[in-house]
């Protein structure tokens, strides 16, 4: 049973998306919660989770309670889970004796009955969440600045049962909102589309894409990914040395003042406008990461192209480490905890080359001029808004473009 805690833990760490639980603050575990919630409808607090994922010390052979333990797992594997196969076992219910049949009469007077609470209860639902007249809205108004930049939303939350908050999309705290129309603005701190979200607790309301710009490549140095909107290295991403590499080390991630002794992230983007819709296009990158061989761990690269609309992302990843793979092809997304992804591990500290071909919304992935994938999209991704490159650890890049699928060059480094 210890096991089975132990692979459910792992796999919800591997969704969320933190790192190491240890380094991980109230406010993560917060988020957490939040995110259980939203996805099971279960509501376990944050002494519980602090306690599962080893904040808080307990004894031996603590194990969590079923409902909680179901929770975790359909959060760390959505879609996949089965009380069937769930090793806690089912509670079977008692025997019930028989009781004397009812007459037609009383059947018709408890149906009568129970259409009429039926109605009471449907009627005093809608007439919570609609009384004030409002429909759900979120616009996105207007952007000033670059990076900095403060985008500025005006929004309609109608009454709820549930509270209602913003997510802006940058894994900074959700905003709790008031019933009524309203203004609101947030300062977006690196470039990307990021996805604003007007939403309660479980459900999706309505969301709106935000576009913030770089106008230049741009290197990012953070500790790990979930702390990237507060604490991170932003500096100007220029080519050195001989052979015109790009990289960052610790030592530069040091003197900025970002903690190297776990894990840190660096990328390389670009996210000026190009105006060139994204269903046709040729991306290709050449790198290799820094993989310290006295140790037993996993890395990887992920490389995405942002539309306006929705991503293609990649991520490649170690041998062995497969299951902490997730792909991203506008609707289609392909979980390494769920479905085989060993296609995409390679050993990265060797130089790797990649390229993804877009024709009309089929997308066809080289590496090493070896093909893994292939595979058509139906939602279309948009008009191009930027790229990136990121990697566990520290890496080089020897180049990195996109362009047209009639040769002209959308981004080049």
């Amino acid at each position: 049973m210890k096991t089975k805690v132990e692979d459910i833990v792992e796999s919800c760490k591997i969704r969320f998306d933190r790192g190491d639980p240890a380094t991980w603050k109230h406010g993560d575990f917060s988020a957490l919660s939040r995110e259980i919630f939203r996805n099971t409808k279960v509501s376990i607090s944050t002494n519980t989770l602090k306690r599962i994922f080893g904040k808080i010390s307990v004894y031996e052979h603590y194990i969590p309670q079923q409902a909680t333990l179901q929770a975790l797992e359909k959060y760390g594997q959505p879609g996949v889970f089965d009380h069937s196969t769930h090793e806690i076992p089912e509670q079977t219910a008692p025997e019930v004796a028989r009781q004397p049949r009812l007459s037609i009469v009383n059947k018709l007077l408890l149906s009568v009955v129970a259409i009429a609470i039926i109605g009471v209860v449907i009627l005093n639902l809608h007439r919570f969440n609609t009384d004030d007249g409002l429909k759900a809205e979120l616009n996105f108004v207007d952007i000033e600045g670059l990076l900095p930049a403060t985008a500025f939303f005006e929004y309609q939350a109608p009454k709820s049962k549930d509270s209602i908050f913003l997510n802006f999309g940058d894994k900074t705290e959700w905003v709790h909102i008031e019933v009524g129309k309203s203004h609101i603005s947030h300062a977006y701190l690196y470039p990307g589309v990021f996805t604003a979200t007007l939403q309660r607790r479980k459900d999706t309301l309505k969301t709106t894409n935000v576009y913030v710009r770089s106008e230049k490549w741009i290197g990012l140095g953070f500790r790990q990914g979930g702390e990237l909107p507060k604490h991170y290295y932003e500096f100007l991403a220029t080519k050195t040395g001989k052979d015109s590499l790009f990289h960052i080390s610790n030592v530069q991630l040091q003197a900025k003042g970002i903690d190297t002794s776990g894990l840190v992230y660096t990328r390389l983007c670009n996210f000026t406008p190009v105006d060139y819709k994204g269903e046709n296009f040729i991306f290709e990158a050449t790198f290799k990461n820094i993989v310290d061989k006295k140790g037993i761990y996993c890395r990887s690269t992920q490389f995405q192209v942002s539309g306006m609309k929705n991503r293609i992302r990649f991520r490649l990843a170690t041998p062995g480490c497969s299951n902490r793979i997730t792909n991203m092809i506008s609707e289609q997304t392909y979980v390494g905890t769920k479905v085989n992804l060993s296609k995409f591990t390679f050993d990265l500290s060797d130089w790797t080359n990649v390229k993804m071909i877009n024709k009309n919304k089929k997308v066809t992935l080289y590496v090493n001029e070896k093909m893994i994938y292939s595979q058509s999209y139906k939602e279309a991704i948009g008009e191009i808004k930027g790229l990136f490159l990121e990697f566990e650890g520290t890496a080089y890049v020897k180049s990195c473009q996109l362009r047209a699928d009639n040769g002209k060059i959308l981004y080049l480094f």
